[in-house]
């Protein structure tokens, strides 16, 4: 919830850059930046190049557009949604890993579609998630594969057995 509700006061994708313009060390090839994807406002080819340059080798869309954008009166449902997946294609096209961020299973199989083999894989994140209190640290659990080549993972996991993969 401290995301989602300081998204109208912090600009977390500037923060982001502000914090990749001022890294003095390069990353390991398994870190993704995470970006909010429907900004308005970002300039995303010094996103790319500031990327490239701290050796970041993925990205994700955290949040997912559907958590964040509520359909208004004459606007599309999936507006954010749309753009969100060309800006992961593009992110996929100058050679960057994708992790898929999703908050309704109908996302994900779109994503498997059209992002296809260059989905590294899927992170399910239903809005009941962001009810989860941030902490220091917090378990990003396999669901595995589910049916699909692409790997699945969650915050938010009750009924498979708690395999955490990354603790951040």
């Amino acid at each position: 919830m401290l995301v989602m509700a300081t998204l109208p006061v912090i600009d977390w994708n500037d923060c982001l850059l502000r914090d990749l313009r001022a890294l003095h060390q390069k990353a390991s090839v398994h870190v993704y930046a995470a970006m909010v994807m429907i900004d308005p406002f970002a300039c995303w080819e010094d996103f790319a190049d500031l990327l490239k340059d701290a050796k970041i080798s993925g990205v994700v869309n955290f949040p997912p557009a559907s958590i964040i954008e509520r359909p208004t009166a004459g606007m599309p449902v999936n507006t954010g949604l749309e753009l969100e997946f060309r800006r992961m294609e593009w992110f996929a096209s100058l050679g960057f890993k994708i992790l898929f961020t999703a908050a309704r299973d109908s996302e994900i199989t779109v994503a498997e579609k059209r992002l296809g083999s260059r989905l590294e894989g899927i992170v399910y994140l239903p809005e009941e998630a962001l009810a989860l209190r941030v902490c220091d640290q917090m378990e990003l659990v396999s669901l595995g594969q589910q049916g699909s080549a692409i790997p699945k993972f969650s915050l938010l996991n009750t009924t498979a057995p708690r395999r955490p993969v990354r603790k951040t």
